[in-house]
């Protein structure tokens, strides 16, 4: 079993401010998340009659932004994502030098033919609910190239109630929303390939709130995640068990 990768959400955690957003990428990094992900979202695309208008104009991220984040996030060792949520965001993605995308669930399966055109790779997509999806594993891209897509099932519910993580069909992802790790943990253990949670710093100025997770949280899940696949696949753990 390879080790599920942990994703740490920023989303617009960061408020916008990016000293504040290389922190949280800086100490996701050193927690041990594999992944750090923003929002590709742009002003234009936007309505002003959304009542988080003013909040997301605020945390709203330029492309020269994000290759600063993008290369802040590798000298830390671990890959730069950000979300899509429109067909120009895909373009300005690729421009930036990301290789995968993330879709989420308000957009879903619909902007996957889209990401293939752009050209990426890895394709990571939200469906509510966990609903069926379509087999798009090995699917051409728009140079012709094979491409990947991993499904994540989310439940859009924030706080999400633990118990509705029984109701989802289950996909290789989980996209996690609930209070505390408990439930991504049961999402690891049930073999899930990635798992994404939203992420913050304490008293830092960060957006904080009921369902993200702090360091000392993603630290744990990391650990978790690196037990669950050594104990399904036998080997050695810092030698104290081995399979004999």
């Amino acid at each position: 079993m390879s080790r599920c990768q942990i994703i740490a959400e920023l989303a617009t955690n960061h408020a916008g401010d990016l000293a504040l957003a290389k922190e949280m990428i800086t100490a996701a990094a050193e927690a041990g998340a594999d992944i750090v992900k923003t929002q590709g979202y742009q002003i234009a695309h936007l309505s002003r009659s959304d009542p988080q208008y003013e909040w997301m104009r605020q945390c709203g991220l330029t492309e020269p932004e994000h290759v600063m984040l993008k290369a802040h996030a590798e000298r830390c060792g671990v890959e730069y994502l950000a979300t899509a949520y429109h067909v120009d965001e895909m373009a300005l993605l690729r421009r930036v030098g990301l290789d995968a995308v993330k879709i989420g669930s308000g957009e879903g399966l619909r902007l996957v033919p889209s990401a293939m055109d752009a050209g990426f790779s890895r394709i990571y997509v939200s469906l509510s609910w966990g609903r069926p999806a379509q087999p798009f594993l090995g699917v051409n891209r728009g140079d012709g190239e094979a491409a990947t897509v991993t499904v994540f099932s989310t439940v859009p519910i924030y706080p999400m109630p633990p118990e509705c993580f029984s109701h989802c069909v289950k996909h290789e992802g989980w996209s996690d929303h609930a209070i505390g790790i408990d439930v991504a943990k049961m999402a690891i253990a049930r073999g899930a390939t990635h798992v994404e949670k939203h992420f913050h710093l304490v008293g830092k100025g960060c957006r904080e709130q009921a369902w993200n997770m702090t360091p000392e949280d993603l630290g744990e899940l990391a650990l978790w995640a690196k037990l669950c696949a050594q104990a399904i696949d036998g080997t050695k753990y810092e030698g104290r068990w081995q399979h004999t």
